[in-house]
């Protein structure tokens, strides 16, 4: 096996308001142009660009025709899609979330009061596109503190609208765990700088193409199959999870990326993410039967940006439990973090549901 690099997960385009008010859909299209062109110079750099991203700033719904009809050739690019925030306060709000996400386009909704009533209609919703297919269900994101966060991470990514800005992200969990096995803890913290030193470069190098604000990198360590994020804390943890102590090697990634963080322009998270649908270690895990839904969110008390990526057991309340459980951390960390369930009729702890590109990925019991 050669030396674990890492690559770039996404550059994500922070999409303005004038642009889109003085052109509509055609300034997206030409956005895109331009961001395939910034993904290719980065693909000359040398670095694999896993995907490109465009977010709509609020209030996109109105384009969602133009949107949807682009989806599948923007695809083709690599690139994907959000409309930014969907508040369900509004009449038609579930309408436009289950008409995006069953054309493929990403977005987040707000939990708007953390209240069963509003975890409850925010769960329903959930179910109803998980009905439909489960995949639509992964195309959405509950922001469970309600404040929006910029990040280049899908579907919590939200533009701020005011000016055209790029954000980038990066694989290399696998990276950073061989750093740890060769120099402890001050290892991770080299190989964050040399990492962050690198996607600032290409963040700010794509910025000065597209002609738009360099937003910042987020160091957040997110997995992609077998490049495994648990596979990290696990190692620095010493334990295999969810054996008591596994949390201290989650909360010390996190403690490294922290303080690298100040040293670099950065954005969103800056966490640990565990999304059980895009690590393979992750998913046996809850194979095994000894990882519950409640287990990963609770793991948000040590820093880990949310509940993502489980496929649950059909249960409005339990799903609504499990926002509320997130939104309790998210609280008292005074920050915003994100939860994405597929909650699916008729399985049990351990069948395996297919989730389009995310492949098979075993429920896991609330």
């Amino acid at each position: 096996m050669g030396q674990a690099r890492f690559s770039v997960r996404s550059l994500t385009l922070h999409v303005d308001k004038r642009g889109l008010e003085e052109s509509g859909w055609g300034y997206v299209e030409d956005l895109a142009t331009k961001l395939a062109e910034a993904k290719d110079m980065v693909l000359s750099e040398g670095f694999e660009v896993f995907s490109a991203r465009l977010t709509l700033p609020d209030g996109s719904a109105s384009l969602l025709e133009e949107a949807s009809s682009a989806v599948d050739r923007l695809a083709e690019e690599r690139i994907i899609v959000s409309i930014g925030y969907v508040s369900l306060k509004a009449g038609a709000g579930e309408e436009v979330v289950m008409e995006a996400a069953s054309n493929g386009l990403y977005l987040a909704v707000p939990l708007e009061a953390p209240d069963w009533d509003s975890a409850r209609r925010v769960s329903r919703l959930v179910h109803a596109l998980a009905e439909e297919d489960p995949v639509y269900a992964t195309k959405v994101g509950v922001n469970v503190l309600g404040r929006p966060l910029t990040t280049p991470y899908y579907p919590l990514s939200w533009s701020q609208g005011d000016e055209l800005g790029l954000s980038i992200s990066l694989t290399y969990p696998s990276y950073l765990a061989e750093a740890y096995r060769k120099e402890g803890l001050p290892g991770i913290e080299k190989a964050l700088r040399t990492a962050a030193s690198a996607a600032t470069r290409l963040g700010e190098k794509a910025s000065k193409l597209l002609g738009a604000r360099f937003e910042g990198v987020d160091l957040s360590v997110a997995p992609w199959m077998e490049d495994s994020s648990l596979g990290l804390a696990e190692t620095v943890a010493g334990v295999r999870m969810p054996s008591p102590g596994f949390a201290i090697g989650v909360s010390l990634v996190n403690q490294a990326i922290r303080r690298v963080s100040r040293e670099f322009r950065t954005v969103g998270f800056n966490e640990v993410q565990l999304p059980v649908g895009e690590d393979l270690k992750l998913k046996a895990r809850v194979s095994e039967g000894d990882v519950r839904a409640r287990d990963l969110a609770r793991l948000a008390g040590a820093c880990v940006a949310g509940l993502d990526l489980a496929v649950v057991p059909y249960s409005i309340d339990g799903v609504a439990g499990l926002i509320l459980e997130t939104a309790a951390y998210s609280m008292a960390k005074d920050r915003p973090l994100g939860v994405r369930i597929v909650p699916v009729e008729g399985v049990e702890p351990g069948d395996k549901v297919r989730l389009g590109m995310f492949g098979d990925t075993p429920v896991i019991g609330i």
